[in-house]
């Protein structure tokens, strides 16, 4: 007997942004490693324990995708692919406003008639009930193509925001799946969303702690490839820097002897650099050179 047993953390999930309907249509449509081929079992001449947890019968699609029989909030029955590769879990606008999902009025955008996020109250699949399941509402085109190329109806897609939930294990011989709770936090990805979007143009600020404290804040580089080194914006009140003669101002060019033409120079630099250990550093000040040396102090 083929069984395939999936446990949340053992795969990995990608949302396209930009190209993200394109790429969630080829997910979807694209049946999963786990619903194409299951891995044999050895002959160990004893029977196979049976799985323990919830029974959801399914049928097998000619495109290799499970169908399950479910009814949502009490009502249906709904044709639904489970597919563990889908990264959600979504539903059509006819079933959400059938079901009670969402409000036959509520407003639906003209891009695929989308309603945005939702949650399914209750949907029971053979023995097993969950609740407060997570959906996105919208009529993709991918169900669209899948029913006509199935020839069935199909109302929705059962994604990793219900999976997440369970250890999973599919017997497709007997075309069955069993569902056992794991403590798992599913992550809501689309509010997530926009702050992964604007991570990288909001300002950020790294602080990196080398073994040696120098106390030194860099200012901004100066000019391109023909900058002679990085500009000294402050220097910490009684730090090594300041005990070695180092002013605001001042452009290092070297650290022992290592060029310093950018913020990553200095740093690289000066994490080779041991605490106690005196480093040689070269600056500019006033179009003059001076050596300085600094003895980095034990970091924190």
């Amino acid at each position: 007997m083929n069984r395939y047993c999936w446990i949340p953390g053992s795969r990995g999930f990608v949302v396209a942004v930009g190209a993200g309907l394109v790429a969630m249509a080829a997910i979807m449509l694209e049946p999963s490693r786990a619903q194409v081929a299951a891995p044999a079992q050895k002959a160990t001449g004893k029977a196979a324990a049976e799985p323990r947890g919830k029974s959801v019968p399914f049928e097998m699609l000619p495109s290799n995708h499970m169908l399950v029989e479910a009814k949502i909030n009490g009502k249906g029955p709904y044709h639904l692919v489970f597919d563990l590769g889908a990264p959600i879990t979504l539903l059509g606008n006819r079933a959400s406003e059938a079901s009670g999902v969402v409000k036959k009025n509520a407003p639906k955008s003209f891009l695929m008639g989308m309603r945005g996020e939702a949650t399914i109250n209750s949907i029971e699949a053979g023995e097993l009930k969950a609740a407060n399941v997570p959906v996105i509402v919208f009529d993709h085109p991918v169900l669209d193509a899948l029913a006509e190329m199935t020839a069935r109806k199909i109302d929705g897609i059962i994604g990793f925001t219900f999976f997440a939930r369970y250890k999973t294990t599919i017997d497709y011989e007997a075309r069955r799946m069993t569902f056992e709770p794991v403590d798992f936090t599913v992550r809501d990805l689309f509010k997530e969303l926009p702050d992964r979007l604007a991570g990288t143009r909001k300002q950020k600020q790294t602080v990196i702690a080398p073994a040696g404290l120098w106390g030194i804040e860099l200012g901004r580089p100066i000019g391109g490839l023909e900058q002679p080194g990085m500009v000294v914006a402050s220097v910490f009140p009684g730090s090594p820097a300041a005990i070695a003669g180092l002013k605001a101002g001042d452009v290092i060019t070297t650290i022992d002897g290592r060029w310093t033409t950018s913020t990553r120079d200095v740093f690289l630099a000066a994490q080779n650099m041991n605490p106690g250990q005196a480093a040689e550093v070269v600056v500019l000040r006033e179009k003059a050179e001076i050596v300085l040396s600094i003895k980095p102090q034990p970091g924190a």
